[in-house]
């Protein structure tokens, strides 16, 4: 072949990368990256919120403590209302234990409030049970009792002068004697002031009935008591009186029913005895007019 002849140069084809993949992998960390961003700024506007939130309740418990104080002074709470609020309100808005203020309440409960409360509570309970003041020496045991734990409420030192022999002594405790007292007036009492476990009725002598017949002791061999304006005794001496009372009442009712009938009975026989009188005379008419009719004959 010539030298002149044209000559041919392959080129070899352009081949474009394909960054598909890389344009997706930088739109997914974009993406994540956009979403760590908006979750971070979620946690900072929820730390904030909750920071806000826990500054507003620092802020109330100051004026919650002094609210609750005051309602506890007042009476207005009792001791363990007082500290579960404190307690109650520290834990919902996540404060902490806050024993440091419930400590604090205590200490002005015990000290301050706690020993004039129970020394009111046991002069009160006196008055009120006993009819009368403490005295000193009683004030004192019954601070002590409360100091060791005997007694945990005004309540207990109530129950406990209930089950005194002065209280069982000044007041009556059973069914039974409540209802003596009912019936036969409140018991008296000694010059020690100590009762007596008798009482005194009073009976009213006209509304017993009385006999107007004729000697009915003479006749029936038996003399009705003259009872007193008053019976006083033991309940069941008082009953027995009673009793007695009842049975003279129905002894002169009986014995007035009893004359009555025998009064009719009287009359009714001399009705009876009149009439056969009667019978008799027209029966013996009737025999002699018979007897004249028989005379004549026909």
């Amino acid at each position: 072949m010539g030298g002149g002849g044209t000559r041919v140069e392959y080129q070899s084809p352009q081949i474009q990368k394909d960054d598909t993949f890389e344009r997706y992998l930088s739109y997914q960390q974009e993406r994540e990256a956009a979403a760590e961003r908006r979750a971070a700024q979620e946690r900072a506007e929820a730390a904030a919120k909750e920071a806000a939130r826990k500054e507003a309740a620092e802020s109330a418990y100051t004026g919650l403590r002094s609210g609750v104080e005051s309602q506890l002074r007042q009476g207005l709470i009792t001791y363990a209302d007082a500290t579960g609020q404190l307690r109650d309100y520290a834990a919902k808005y996540d404060l902490g234990p806050k024993e440091g203020a419930v400590a604090d309440l205590t200490k002005m409960y015990t000290e301050e409030l706690l020993p004039g409360r129970r020394t009111t509570g046991i002069s009160a309970a006196y008055e009120e049970l006993l009819g009368r003041q403490a005295t000193e020496e009683e004030k004192t045991k019954s601070l002590e009792r409360f100091q060791q734990g005997y007694y945990s409420s005004v309540q207990d030192l109530k129950d406990s002068l209930v089950k005194s022999t002065e209280y069982q002594d000044k007041f009556n405790q059973s069914y039974l004697d409540n209802y003596y007292d009912t019936m036969f007036g409140k018991q008296s009492v000694d010059a020690a002031g100590k009762k007596t476990g008798q009482r005194s009725f009073t009976f009213d002598k006209s509304l017993l009935p009385t006999y107007k017949g004729t000697d009915l002791e003479g006749r029936a061999q038996i003399k009705t008591p003259e009872f007193a304006d008053k019976f006083t005794g033991t309940p069941a001496e008082i009953e027995s009186q009673l009793q007695n009372v009842r049975d003279t009442r129905q002894y002169l009712y009986s014995a007035g029913l009893t004359n009555l009938q025998g009064e009719i009975d009287k009359e009714t026989q001399k009705l009876k005895n009149e009439g056969a009188k009667e019978l008799q005379k027209v029966k013996a008419q009737g025999d002699i007019y018979q007897s004249l009719v028989g005379s004549f004959s026909f």
